[in-house]
């Protein structure tokens, strides 16, 4: 089975029951069938890009979790960090870019002298 299927359909349901969404009241809010939603979370269903579009919209998919799935990473932090982001106007992301850049640089120069 291919793991992106697989991943999609778990994230899919998880995301689906945290919303209390009954499986007909998600198909019913992206306009598919009930069976598409069934057929996605029961790992049978390789959905078109335009349902994949509007499930990861409707339930705020990540999107690393739906194509990259062998990233095994502390998926929450990641999805707390990406929350924060998508909160904030285009000034504050710019300020927080540029903080970012310089403190991933800033590590990467003490893992070096670390290992020197």
């Amino acid at each position: 089975m291919n793991q992106s299927i697989k991943m999609l359909g778990d994230v899919v349901r998880k995301r689906r029951k945290d919303r209390n969404l009954s499986q007909e009241a998600l198909a019913e809010k992206i306009g598919v069938c009930k069976r598409t939603i069934i057929d996605i979370e029961k790992n049978t269903s390789n959905p078109k890009f335009e349902i994949l579009c509007m499930l990861v919209r409707e339930l705020d998919l990540p999107l690393y979790q739906v194509f990259y799935p062998e990233i095994e990473e502390n998926i929450e932090l990641r999805t707390m960090l990406i929350q924060e982001l998508s909160s904030c106007s285009e000034h504050e992301m710019r300020i927080i870019l540029s903080v970012v850049k310089n403190l991933r640089d800033t590590l990467k120069k003490e893992e070096l002298q670390e290992t020197l």
